[in-house]
Order: structure tokens, then C-alpha cells, then sequence
């Protein structure tokens, strides 16, 4: 009994023991299995991270770009931006904390292929402590640099406007210096508001400004001008959708412009811009009651006046009324009909339509007209074709809108949301609407002068102006020319302005060597309408229908046959 309980022992000695060998076993092979999965996933997540680790740190550098305290946006009037800052990273490094210059500047060379190996070692081995490399890098160049582990580098955070239209209204929104200050167009007029983080909204439209500029650079290459300019305005409250000077500049690059370019031809150019005037002196004619609608002005020969000798260019042989002057686009005409109503009440309008005096637009770079006042009758003559009165094409948007807007002032702004001024009645719904009339005629007629800018079912109206360049030392260059063409539509209802102005274009094969109004600038005034049109939610229609008839006048214009009647 006593052997077999001792077999009995032993043997559950031996079953323990190979028990306890088999768990360890066991135990060893969990551990081995998992530190291979834990390694396994460690070496992944290792690799994973590795390859993430640039859209990790972009991101958060990237986050830090937008920062709400630095200068506040400027928008469009549909909240596009045209300018914004960001926060940007330049390039500085201490030579004296680098240990390897060789080994520092071949990586560098690595990230910044643009920077000089020389330049560089000259720079390592100066006794300056702070160095500028670049003045910008980008986010991604930044993570580059964090991954080599370059000593003394030194990255240092830097405030950049930006406009990310490059060229659009750049003229309109100038730019700031290097402190971020506005220093031209509305940088610098909300300078305090901008600078404390304020937005500007203008009523500026990015599309029709990019359309406005394309189309009038198109013009000045084909016809081989200096430049020009290029509005489009609302005809009711003045805002200004766009306004174009060409040649124009990148905005992000100001400081490297020249000034010529910089020079802004829509609000600070002031320039003789011909017949266009003579909206003003029918206008002045109808409302001052001084000459009845239906008297005739014999422009069958030159007139002279002291030593000058007034002509037209397309000399008509018999009377003509006022309708007919501006149809016919006459010097002559216009000249006897200023004559009749004076100096005095000629000036008395030109002050109260504002051609007198800088207009209170929202940027520094306007123009003063230049007037000749001295009321002798051959420059009251002269000022009704528009020679003797300089003006910015921004002015005569002003002029155009007051005179369709049934009399009432109208004053440009750049501004969205600006406040409403006291409204000034110019002159009388009734003058209005016989020039709205009159002015749809010079476009719609066989015998006007802008025949190129008429658009089927928008009843563009307006008036060209052809006039010889002033020389800077006095006198008129006789092969050099201002051409321009200021106008509305629709005419029984204007709503919006267009005026183009277009600096010494040439004359073209293709133009048969005219280089005048009619052939330069009305051609884009119709492209122009055509494109905007749509966007500004103008309707085409017909001119035979009743709206239409019901809100202008039916003249007669006679051609150029020798004893036309009326």
C-alpha cells in the first residue's frame, strides 16, 4: 500500500510538473507573439507618422496664417476679397551657433535651390550674430527645415498683404509699405480702419472690372494707344462697379512699379475730352430757357472768332437745331448756342455739376479740372466742344449720370454701403429726358457719331468725343489724340454709366486710318454692354415697344443733303 501511494505521489509530482512547463510554454509563446504585434504596430505607426508628420505641422502652421488682429480685408460688393493679410516666415540664421557650415549650407541648397553657395559661405563666416537668408518661406519649406535639425536658424513671423486678383483695381486699392501702412488708393483712405482690423466692403464687381479691363487692353493693343480708361457706374446712386487705368500694375509688387504705371488715368487724369461737352451745352441750352427747342444754328460756314477759326469735321451745308448739333456732332452748332446763353450761366452749371472742383471720391489720387474762366466769348465758345476744360473721365461718369438721372446729382463712390448725400437738383426732369433722348439718337441713328456702340434690344445712348492731345508745354499736338465715349443704358431707363477714354490710339488698316471716337472707342462700349449686361441683370428689348416710345422723344435728324428741311 505503502509503494503504490507513493507511485500516486510521484506521479502527481510529475503531472504537475510537466503542467507547469506546458503553461510556461505557453505563457513564452503569448509574449513572444506579442511583442512582435506591439513591434510590429509600433514600426507602422512610426512609418505612418512619418509620412504624415508634413500635413501635421502644415496644418498647424497654416492655421497660423489667418490671424483676426492683423489688417482687416478689403471685399467686392459680393464679398470676393481683393486684399488680405497673412502671416508669412523669413529665413535668419546665427553663423556663430552653426557647428558644420559645409554640412549647414548643403542642406540648405537642398530645400532653397535659389540661394548661392558663395553667397552663403561668405555669410557663415561673418562675425555677424543675425543674418536674413529670405525674407519669405512657405509653410512646406518650413516643415523641410524643422526635419534637418539645422542649427541657429532662426525663423522669425512676418505680417504680408496680399491681393490675390494681382492686377484687378489695382489702381483703386494702392498698397501698403513694408510697416504695413497704407500708402495709396483705399490702403491708405481706411488706413485707421483697416489697421484696426476692419473691413472695407466696395462696391467694386470683380467680374465686369475684369471684363471692363480686357476689353479696353484689347482696344489699346489693336489700335496701338499710350492707354486709356474704363468706368462702368451706377446711374442712381453713383456706385462704381468698375474703373480701369491702363497700363495698370501687379499690386503685390508696388514698390517695383513705375510711376508712370502707378498713375491712375479714371480719377487723377485730367484731359480735354472733346464733344463729349456737348451734353453740357444742350443740356445748359434746353434748361435755360434762353433758346427755344426748335431754333436752328447756320453751320454751312467756318466760324472766326478773334484768331480762331472754329470748324466741323463733317461740315454740314444748311441750319441745324439742337438735336441736330449733337447728332451731327458740331463745333460750329455747339459754339452759337453757348454764345446765346453766356460765360456766366455756362460756369454756373459747370460749378454745380461739380467740373470745377476735385471730386470727394474714397481715394487720394484725384484730379482738379482745369477751367478756363476767364469769360471771353471765344472760350465760352471753345469750353461748349470741350477744348479749354480738362477734366478726369471720372468726372464726366459724374456729369453723364446727373444728366439721365432726371436732373439729380449723382457723385461717385467706391463704397457699398455709403450713406446717402442731400440730393441737388441740376437740371429738370424734362431737360432729361429730351438729352436722354438726343443722346440714345447719336448711337441709334444713321447719322451719329457712335453708330459702332449700338447694341440690339439694350438702347445704348452716349456721345463721342475726339480732341487733340494738349502738348505739356502748351499748344495741341495735331497727329495725337484723346478719344472717349460717355453714354448710358438702358436710355428710357438709364441705369447703369459707361465712359471710356482711350490715349493716342493709331490709325489701323482696318480702321482705314481713322483714329477717332467712332471707330476706337464705340466698338468696345457695344462688347462691353453685350458682356455686362447679363450679369447686371439687364433685360434686352425691344425700342418699337411702348415702354420704350412712352419714356423719350422722337426728333428728326436730317443727313447731310444739300437743303434738308425739318
Amino acid at each position: 500500500m505503502k509503494i503504490f501511494h507513493f507511485l500516486e505521489v510521484d506521479l502527481k509530482k510529475f503531472n504537475h510538473s510537466k503542467s507547469r512547463k506546458i503553461k510556461l510554454m505557453i505563457c513564452g509563446s503569448i509574449l513572444v507573439i506579442s511583442f512582435t504585434v506591439i513591434g510590429y504596430r509600433t514600426i507602422s505607426l512610426a512609418s505612418v507618422n512619418r509620412d504624415n508628420i508634413t500635413n501635421i505641422l502644415n496644418k498647424k502652421i497654416e492655421s497660423r496664417a489667418f490671424n483676426s488682429n492683423l489688417r482687416g480685408n478689403i471685399y467686392d460688393r459680393n464679398n470676393k476679397i481683393l486684399a488680405t493679410t497673412i502671416d508669412t516666415l523669413s529665413l535668419n540664421i546665427n553663423p556663430q551657433e552653426v557647428l558644420n557650415k559645409h554640412e549647414t549650407i548643403f542642406k540648405l541648397l537642398h530645400i532653397f535651390p535659389q540661394l548661392d553657395k558663395k553667397d552663403l559661405l561668405k555669410k557663415f563666416n561673418s562675425n555677424k550674430k543675425h543674418i536674413n537668408l529670405l525674407r519669405e518661406i512657405s509653410p512646406w519649406e518650413h516643415v523641410r527645415l524643422l526635419q534637418t535639425g539645422i542649427e541657429g536658424l532662426k525663423i522669425q513671423k512676418r505680417s504680408k498683404r496680399i491681393y490675390p486678383n494681382n492686377t484687378l483695381a489695382s489702381h483703386i486699392l494702392g498698397s501698403t509699405d513694408i510697416d504695413g501702412k497704407g500708402i495709396a488708393g483705399v490702403e491708405n483712405k481706411f488706413n485707421s480702419k483697416l489697421k484696426k482690423g476692419e473691413n472695407v466692403t466696395l462696391s467694386i464687381h470683380s467680374g465686369i472690372q475684369h471684363i471692363t479691363r480686357k476689353l479696353l487692353l484689347d482696344q489699346i493693343t489693336r489700335f496701338e494707344a499710350d492707354g486709356g480708361a474704363g468706368i462702368v457706374m451706377d446711374a442712381k446712386n453713383g456706385q462704381i462697379y468698375s474703373t480701369v487705368s491702363l497700363p495698370d500694375y501687379n499690386a503685390n509688387n508696388y514698390s517695383k512699379i513705375l510711376n508712370k504705371t502707378l498713375f491712375n488715368k479714371a480719377t487723377k487724369g485730367i484731359y480735354e475730352l472733346g464733344s463729349t461737352l456737348k451734353l453740357i451745352t444742350a443740356a445748359i441750352a434746353f434748361e435755360s430757357k434762353l433758346i427755344n427747342e426748335n431754333e436752328v444754328f447756320d453751320v454751312s460756314k467756318p466760324l472766326k472768332v478773334s484768331s480762331r477759326i472754329i470748324t466741323d469735321f463733317h461740315p454740314l451745308n444748311y441750319s441745324i437745331n439742337i438735336p441736330e448739333v449733337i447728332v451731327h456732332s458740331s463745333n460750329i452748332g455747339s459754339a452759337k448756342i453757348a454764345e446765346k446763353f453766356g460765360p456766366n450761366i455756362q460756369l454756373k452749371y459747370l460749378k454745380s455739376l461739380g467740373l470745377t472742383n476735385i471730386l470727394s471720391l474714397e481715394i487720394p489720387e484725384l484730379g482738379k479740372p482745369q477751367v478756363l474762366m476767364d469769360k471771353k466769348v471765344l472760350t465760352t465758345m471753345t469750353i461748349s466742344y470741350g477744348h479749354g476744360i480738362s477734366i478726369t473721365p471720372m468726372h464726366l461718369a459724374s456729369v453723364t449720370a446727373t444728366i439721365v438721372n432726371n436732373g439729380l446729382k449723382v457723385d461717385p463712390t467706391l463704397i457699398l454701403d455709403q450713406k446717402s448725400k442731400k440730393i441737388k437738383q441740376i437740371i429738370s426732369p424734362e431737360t432729361s429726358m429730351k438729352m436722354k433722348s438726343i443722346m440714345r439718337l447719336v448711337v441709334s441713328n444713321k447719322h451719329g457719331t457712335a453708330k459702332k456702340a449700338d447694341v440690339s434690344g439694350y438702347l445704348v445712348g452716349g456721345k463721342t468725343g475726339t480732341a487733340e492731345k494738349i502738348r505739356p508745354n502748351g499748344g495741341y499736338f495735331k497727329k495725337k489724340n484723346i478719344v472717349a465715349f460717355t453714354g448710358a443704358f438702358p436710355m428710357n431707363d438709364p441705369k447703369f454709366i459707361i465712359t471710356i477714354m482711350i490715349d493716342n490710339p493709331k490709325g489701323q488698316t482696318f480702321s482705314y486710318g481713322f483714329r477717332t471716337a467712332g471707330w476706337v472707342v464705340a466698338p468696345v462700349v457695344k462688347k462691353l454692354v453685350t458682356r455686362i449686361a447679363p450679369i447686371l441683370d439687364v433685360k434686352p428689348q425691344l425700342e418699337s415697344s411702348s415702354k420704350f416710345s412712352n419714356n423719350l422723344l422722337n426728333y428728326k435728324i436730317r443727313g447731310k443733303n444739300k437743303g434738308a428741311k425739318l
